[in-house]
C-alpha cells in the first residue's frame, strides 16, 4: 500500500542547540513547499575502475552521508529570523516601544566559524525521523507583483538522525504569509545603524526583486569517525550577497548611477499586519552600501523596463546585510 504526505509536518527548534549531537526541543512547526528531507549517500564508493577480471564491480563501500535539502515557503517575520539567523549568525532582540512585540536585529557575525545548528523533525507521512545538527548555508527573499513574498533557505545537516522519532506535533506561529502589496522599494539616502532616512522610493516602478545570501558553508568529516556524519558544519572564507530588481525603466538614472559607480543604501520594507499597538509584523531588508553592477534594458509587455544587478558592499561600520523582523517572539532566534 502507498503512503501519501497527508498528515505530514516539519518542524525545528526555536533555540539552537549546545553541540553537534544534543537535541533541542522542537517546538516550532512550519509549513513547507516541496520534497521531504531525507539522508543520502555522500561519498559511496565502488572498485568500477580496478582491474578485476570481472565486468562489473566486485566491492563497494559507502564511506559517508549527507542531509541536504531546501525550506520553501512564502515569507513571514517568523520563518525568515529562524533562518536568517542561522545564515547570518547574530540576532540582536529589543521590544518595540511600548508594545508586546519584538524587533529581532539579524547581522552578519564575523567571529562565527562553526555555524549554529537546529534540531529539525520530518514527518513525511510515512516515517517521522529527528535531524539532529542542521543549519543554513545562505536563503534567498524575492517577490514578484500580483504574488506572495517567497522564501527559502538552503539546510545542511551533520546526518546525525533518529529514526521512529515520536514527539507530538508542535504549534504553529500564528503569522500571516507577507505579499507584494506589504513591499516597498528604497534607493538612497542614509543609514546610522537604526533607520534609512532621505531615500527615493521606487516602489511604483518596481516589477520584481531578488536578495540572496550564502555564506558558504561546508561540511568536515572527521578522521577515526565511522558513524559517517559530520564532525563540523563552518562558514566559507568568504560570503556571497546579491540583490536584484527588475524595474519599469523611468528615467537614465539606472545606467548613469552604474557608469559613476555611484553607491547607495538599499532598503526594502515589507510591513503586515499589526502585530501589537503600533508594531506591524515586519521584514526589513537594509544594505548599506550598493553599487550597480548591471543594468540592462529589456521590453515587458512592450514597456522598456532595467533589470538592475547590484553588488552587495560591506560597510566598516554597519556591515553588509541587516535584516529586522518583528513579531511577538521575545527571545533571541540564536538564544
Amino acid at each position: 500500500m502507498p503512503f501519501n504526505t497527508m498528515g505530514g509536518w516539519r518542524g525545528f527548534s526555536l533555540t539552537k542547540q549546545t553541540d553537534n549531537i544534543t537535541a533541542a526541543a522542537v517546538n516550532t512547526l512550519l509549513y513547507y513547499e516541496g520534497e521531504p528531507l531525507q539522508t543520502a549517500a555522500n561519498n559511496f564508493w565502488s572498485n568500477k575502475g580496478e582491474i578485476t577480471g570481472e565486468l562489473l564491480p566486485t566491492q563497494a563501500r559507502l564511506l559517508n552521508k549527507k542531509l541536504e535539502g531546501k525550506h520553501k515557503s512564502k515569507a513571514y517575520p517568523h520563518l525568515v529570523a529562524l533562518f536568517a539567523s542561522m545564515a547570518m549568525g547574530k540576532d540582536t532582540s529589543t521590544v518595540v516601544g511600548a508594545t508586546t512585540a519584538y524587533k529581532h536585529k539579524l547581522e552578519i557575525d564575523k567571529t562565527v566559524v562553526e555555524l549554529p545548528k537546529r534540531t529539525m523533525i520530518e514527518n513525511d507521512g510515512q516515517e517521522q525521523t529527528k535531524f539532529i545538527g542542521v543549519g543554513c548555508t545562505g536563503f534567498t527573499i524575492s517577490a514578484k507583483e500580483n504574488d506572495f513574498v517567497d522564501f527559502e533557505a538552503d539546510l545542511i545537516g551533520t546526518a546525525n538522525e533518529v529514526l521512529n522519532d515520536v514527539t507530538a506535533k508542535p504549534a504553529r506561529v500564528n503569522e500571516s504569509y507577507l505579499a507584494y502589496v506589504d513591499a516597498q522599494f528604497f534607493r538612497g539616502g542614509a543609514y546610522d545603524g537604526t533607520a534609512v532616512t532621505g531615500a527615493t522610493d521606487f516602489s511604483g516602478s518596481l516589477i520584481s526583486f531578488k536578495l540572496t545570501f550564502k555564506n558558504e558553508a561546508k561540511g568536515r568529516y572527521k578522521f577515526g569517525d565511522a558513524s559517517g556524519t559530520l564532525a563540523a558544519i563552518r562558514r566559507g572564507a568568504q560570503y556571497t550577497c546579491e540583490l536584484e530588481a527588475e524595474m519599469e525603466l523611468e528615467d537614465t538614472s539606472h545606467k548613469a548611477a552604474l557608469l559613476a559607480g555611484t553607491e547607495y543604501v538599499m532598503r526594502i520594507p515589507i510591513v503586515g499586519g499589526v502585530a501589537n499597538g503600533a508594531a506591524n509584523y515586519t521584514v526589513e531588508i537594509i544594505l548599506p552600501r550598493v553599487r550597480y553592477q548591471e543594468a540592462p534594458k529589456k521590453v515587458n509587455d512592450g514597456i522598456l523596463a532595467v533589470n538592475a544587478k547590484f553588488a552587495v558592499l560591506s560597510d566598516p561600520t554597519y556591515g553588509g546585510l541587516i535584516i529586522n523582523c518583528i513579531n511577538l517572539q521575545q527571545a533571541s532566534y540564536l538564544a
